[in-house]
């Protein structure tokens, strides 16, 4: 999982997973990526990442940047994790912002990803719905409204995350 700081991350690993991240209302409660394993329908088990938040600037070492994208190397796939409250940045902005990081650090990096979880949807507003409606048609990616917080949606979040299909029914 990909995002910037506070995106949510780490509460929406303790939704899917045993995995016990601590959890904060401020940036950078992550310093370390914590994984967590999720079970897919059939018993085989998929290790998720929560990897530290990324800032603008990342790819130049900014707030712990190229240890934290080094991390994502790792990673056979991606998921982008945007913060739909974030009064800094709207959800496109996010998206781009990170594809970027991701990009600038190693072409082609964010090939891999599957899937946008547009998170923290139990404080959307009209903004959020006008940011929604815009994120859905710029990104080439399946878009999923969730809130980690309330456990909205994770039914659907888990399924999307141990399958190969890329279309999720929300």
């Amino acid at each position: 999982m990909v995002g910037f700081p506070n995106a949510g991350k780490s509460t929406l690993l303790r939704a899917i997973s045993r995995a016990k991240p601590r959890v904060a209302s401020y940036p950078f409660t992550t310093l370390n990526p914590h994984i967590g394993m999720v079970e897919t329908s059939n018993g085989a088990q998929v290790a998720v990442a929560d990897i530290p938040g990324l800032v603008p600037g990342a790819h130049l070492n900014k707030g712990l940047g190229l240890s934290f994208l080094r991390h994502v190397e790792r990673c056979k796939s991606l998921v982008y994790i945007l913060d739909v409250s974030s009064s800094e940045h709207d959800m496109v902005t996010q998206l781009r912002i990170l594809q970027n990081e991701l990009d600038c650090y190693q072409p082609g990096m964010n090939q891999c990803a599957r899937l946008v979880v547009a998170n923290k949807m139990d404080v959307l507003d009209r903004v959020g719905n006008e940011s929604m409606s815009s994120l859905a048609r710029v990104t080439r990616l399946p878009v999923l409204p969730v809130s980690a917080l309330h456990g909205w949606n994770i039914d659907v979040l888990m399924k999307a995350l141990t399958t190969d299909n890329q279309s999720y029914a929300v």
